[in-house]
């Protein structure tokens, strides 16, 4: 919070009267940042062709790319819940929208693509929704982590999944 009320330029004072806790102030600075990546994902939904999930996931993170600049953000902010159990539920609520997030996708493109039937669809994007938040968020850590991390090559290789 210290970096936040110097960053702003505004005294304790003025930023707690707009925000309660830090959590929260947390809670809905990524939830402006998911938003951004819901629209996205819900644009990519409507498209004809659908796109394939590699595409989606490199749409993600390059949205995520363009809002926050640096990734290794939010490996910090992950970091801080391991150390910071009050953050638990706030990143609980948000995975579970993620994982709504790309169990629509999934469900849509399972149906659209690759011809499943509505129940079929359903247990494919509730099966395979954890792994592709789990896709993004290792896309984020590898980069944050790794200079030679090769983008293209991952998403080639999120792409060539289908195929495999």
């Amino acid at each position: 919070m210290a970096d936040i009320i110097a960053e702003s330029g505004l005294s304790a004072g003025a930023i707690y009267g707009h925000y309660k806790s830090k959590e929260e102030l947390i809670e809905l600075a990524i939830a402006d940042v998911l938003d951004g990546r819901f629209l996205d994902v819900a644009d990519a939904r409507r498209r004809n062709p659908m796109p394939d999930p590699g595409e989606v996931v490199r749409l993600l993170v390059n949205g995520l790319e363009d809002q926050l600049g640096e990734l290794s953000l939010l490996v910090q902010v992950w970091g801080q819940v391991v150390v910071d159990p009050r953050l638990s539920p706030v990143v609980g609520s948000i995975g579970e929208r993620v994982r709504t997030l790309f169990g629509g996708y999934l469900e849509d493109w399972s149906s659209t693509v690759l011809g499943y039937e509505p129940a079929r669809a359903a247990e494919f994007s509730s099966r395979f929704a954890p792994l592709f938040v789990g896709i993004v968020q290792g896309y984020v850590v590898q980069s944050a982590l790794f200079e030679d991390f090769d983008s293209d090559a991952y998403f080639a290789a999120v792409s060539a999944i289908r195929s495999a």
